[in-house]
């Protein structure tokens, strides 16, 4: 798990020597607020123009990294997807997600924060109101229940706005999901 952990931080420190915006989310997220678990892949969402593309391709070469062709990533960033990374020597798959143009995505990605991560490095982060919604909104899509033991895990361990919280609960449509988590 370490070469993991070291292998993503290199993902994220190349990504901040570009000036690149980013967020962790997803399962390492709702680990550094709530509890561990395994995890098959990490997430980041980044905010970029088509024209980084290039930049991209570069900054994570063939000989160190699966990295889409550029016509691909401008493509998924044209149309706010998603790729990924896959470290050759680790194994490790990292999915990197655009930053959607919703009311929602721009609010939270503006509410990232730093917190500690690795080695008594700090990284960008989502809220964990923020990494609460999307798992509520993950497990509306699947029904899996390990995104509500990750939502439990947060509130057991982070004080979460919850003010906030209810807001976007209620503006997404998410109320009989967190009636599910028992809050």
């Amino acid at each position: 798990m370490q070469n993991f952990i070291e292998t993503f931080f290199s993902v994220i420190k190349k990504l901040e020597e570009q000036n690149i915006p980013y967020m962790v989310v997803g399962s390492v997220a709702s680990m550094i607020y709530g509890e561990p678990r395994l995890t098959h892949d990490m997430d980041l969402v980044i905010d970029l123009l088509p024209k980084d593309a290039l930049r991209l391709e570069t900054l994570f070469p063939l000989e160190e990294f699966y990295c889409p062709p550029e016509e691909v990533l401008t493509a998924e960033i044209i149309h706010r997807g998603q790729f990924n990374l896959i470290h050759h020597e680790s194994g490790l798959k990292i999915d990197l997600m655009v930053r959607k143009n919703s009311e929602h995505s721009i609010c939270e990605f503006g509410r990232r924060r730093k917190a500690p991560f690795w080695q008594s490095n700090e990284v960008y982060i989502a809220s964990p109101e923020d990494v609460i919604i999307k798992k509520l909104d993950y497990y509306r899509e699947g029904g899996c229940e390990k995104y509500l033991t990750d939502v439990r895990g947060i509130l057991a361990h982070t004080v979460v706005d919850e003010s906030y919280l209810g807001v976007w609960v209620r503006k997404l449509g998410l109320s009989d999901e967190w009636k599910r988590v028992g809050a």
